[in-house]
C-alpha cells in the first residue's frame, strides 16, 4: 500500500543523503523510469557521461518530492509513481 509522504524536515533531509548515496547507474535509471512513467521524453544515453551523479542525485530528489508517495510505514519513498524505484535512508536500514 501506498502513502503521501508526511515526515519533518529532518526526514526529508535523510531521503536527500539517500539520494546522494545511490549509485549513478540506479539514480539515472530510476529517473528515467519516472520520465517515462510521466510521459515525458527519457534522458539520452550520450548524457550518461556528461552528467554527474551529483546532478542525477538533485534530480532523484526533486522527484521524490514531486511523486510524494511512500511505502506503508514511510520507511521507502518512491522516485517513480509506480513505485519500481526507491530510495531508502540508511537511518532505517
Amino acid at each position: 500500500m501506498a502513502w503521501s509522504i508526511s515526515i519533518s524536515a529532518e526526514g526529508w533531509q535523510d531521503i536527500y543523503e539517500a539520494c546522494y548515496a545511490c549509485e549513478k547507474q540506479f539514480l539515472w535509471d530510476a529517473l528515467n523510469e519516472s520520465l517515462n512513467q510521466n510521459g515525458k521524453p527519457v534522458l539520452h544515453g550520450s548524457l550518461f557521461d556528461k552528467l554527474g551523479q551529483d546532478t542525477l542525485a538533485e534530480e532523484v530528489y526533486q522527484t521524490i518530492i514531486l511523486t510524494n508517495t511512500c511505502d506503508n510505514g514511510s520507511f521507502s519513498y518512491w522516485i517513480d509513481p509506480k513505485g519500481y524505484y526507491k530510495v531508502t535512508p540508511s537511518a532505517l536500514s
